[in-house]
């Protein structure tokens, strides 16, 4: 039993270096170098993946306004498979259950196709960039 209780602690202090700043509705992982915008704008607001990513360029947040559109390892880094409600991790305290914009647009399509994070299971994908998503915007911390 106390063997459980010290994996549990460790655990714990492994995420330690991702938690949320309510008062400026961001959460920041220190080990990526990564401030991520959560408000009730990541819940509300689809774009498509063109619009999505001049949205992230053109946002003025939390005094800030080097924001931009993830790239998909970036997404994973915030996956949390364990979470079976919406797999990102605990900090997080607005997400769907569903599909968020990453950067990376494919040339083997013609730029048609686009990454996406599918939170339903922690897992990138692609789609047509013409379809609407949700968007999560992302700067590095400096």
């Amino acid at each position: 039993m106390k063997f459980l209780a010290i994996v549990l602690v460790l655990f714990t202090f492994l995420d330690a270096n991702i938690f949320r700043k309510a008062n400026i509705e961001v959460v920041l992982d220190t080990k990526s170098n990564l401030m991520w915008v959560d408000d009730t704008s990541v819940i509300k607001i689809k774009k498509t993946h063109e619009d999505a990513t001049a949205y992230c360029e053109e946002l003025i947040f939390a005094g800030y306004s080097n924001w931009r559109i993830p790239e998909i390892e970036e997404f994973e880094t915030i996956v949390n498979k364990s979470n079976y409600k919406n797999y990102i991790k605990k900090p997080f305290k607005y997400n769907v259950p569903d599909g968020y914009w990453a950067r990376k647009a494919h040339w083997r399509t013609l730029w048609f196709y686009a990454d996406y994070m599918h939170f339903i299971s922690g897992t990138p994908y692609y789609d047509s960039r013409h379809k609407t998503k949700y968007v999560r915007c992302v700067r590095y911390i400096k």
